[in-house]
């Protein structure tokens, strides 16, 4: 019980700071930070999250992290058994599967007919699909970021 009331806690003081940052901040780098902070919310519940493999995408090329990341997004994770936590997972894993904001690198990417596919990818129980969700989003910061946008 104490584990919602924090994570709603959470969510709430994200939502309301998100609502008082600058109009003229960045759509695409705050939700990538937003995908950070539910990331590592989930990270709570990976021991009761079901082992079952899940598409985990490694060493992503440049020009592939936004197929990529519909792939970590298409992927359902669930609790071993549904208890107190199903309410908190569902909000959290709706808000993991939001779409990023468009960008014209983002329609460029869209276009490139070379990204592997999501069923090519490699299947990693739950604990390491959420470290290389939080490595890809950390990677697309960090180009972002370079790009000077």
């Amino acid at each position: 019980m104490q584990r919602i009331v924090i994570c709603l806690l959470v969510v709430f003081s994200g939502a309301m700071a998100q609502k008082s940052s600058p109009p003229g901040q960045d759509r695409l780098l705050t939700r990538l930070r937003q995908l950070i902070d539910i990331i590592e919310q989930l990270n709570d519940y990976v021991n009761d999250l079901d082992p079952e493999l899940l598409p985990a995408p490694a060493n992503v090329k440049r020009h592939c992290e936004r197929p990529a990341l519909s792939c970590f997004q298409g992927a359902q994770l669930k609790l071993a058994d549904p208890g107190d936590s199903q309410k908190v997972l569902a909000v959290l894993t709706k808000k993991l599967t939001r779409r990023l904001p468009n960008t014209n690198a983002g329609r460029r990417q869209e276009e490139s007919p070379t990204c592997p596919s999501c069923d090519s990818y490699e299947k990693k129980p739950p604990r390491e699909y959420l470290e290389r969700l939080k490595s890809l989003i950390q990677k697309m910061i960090h180009q972002h970021l370079s790009q000077g946008r």
